[in-house]
């Protein structure tokens, strides 16, 4: 399973693009930035092989889903998603078959210039994991949710002091692994877990360089 019509640009999860560029499909700066998206089965992955998707549950945005169950590649419709200059929208997808979770995948799109300092980690940070992490069983802890938002003020002086910027993404790093760390031991209850720890994760790698 993938998301489709966008190409990653921060790490294998995170679409960083400036408002009027080549990424912005109407490439008009026009204080947005536009995004094709589509949710894909059966796609192909060296080493990896295809195994028949019966249910895929999306959360963060209202995408539609291919014909299922999946037996060959196919995608759903394409929907426009439309990102103001400056913020970051996310949507996770959790694919079931066989009577167990077969994948989980999260896209993080962000409108701003890529070339501005930690603009990856900005845009991982500027989502709200209890919108897109799609749990139905358990909710999103709220410590999980103070631990992120605690890690994006964290990145956010680190942008803007730039003295101190190494000192304050070493302590955002640490937070956004007690997130997923949190995340893992969530997946125990709702798959929704795995989602936590991918957005974390996502965020994590980031900062991979810092």
């Amino acid at each position: 399973m993938a998301f489709g019509g966008v190409d990653a640009t921060a790490g294998a999860s995170g679409v960083v693009c400036a408002d009027g560029a080549p990424c912005d499909v109407d490439g008009v700066a026009d204080g947005a930035c536009h995004f094709s998206v589509s949710v894909c089965t059966a796609v192909p992955v060296d080493g990896c092989m295809p195994t028949t998707i019966d249910r895929i549950s999306v959360a963060g945005l209202p995408l539609e889903s291919p014909p299922l169950p999946s037996h060959t590649e196919a995608c759903g419709t394409a929907m426009t998603v439309t990102v103001p200059v400056e913020t970051a929208m996310g949507a996770t997808l959790l694919a079931s078959g066989g009577g167990g979770l077969r994948d989980v995948d999260y896209l993080n799109l962000c409108c701003r210039s890529d070339t501005e300092p930690l603009a990856a980690a900005r845009c991982a940070l500027g989502v709200d994991p209890r919108m897109i992490a799609g749990c139905t069983t358990a909710r999103v802890p709220a410590l999980v949710a103070a631990e992120f938002a605690h890690a994006r003020r964290l990145i956010e002086r680190a942008a803007t002091e730039p003295a101190r910027s190494r000192r304050f993404v070493r302590r955002a790093k640490r937070v956004l692994a007690q997130m997923r760390d949190r995340g893992r031991r969530l997946a125990a209850k709702d798959d929704c877990g795995d989602s936590v720890a991918l957005v974390a994760s996502h965020a994590l790698s980031t900062l991979g360089a810092q």
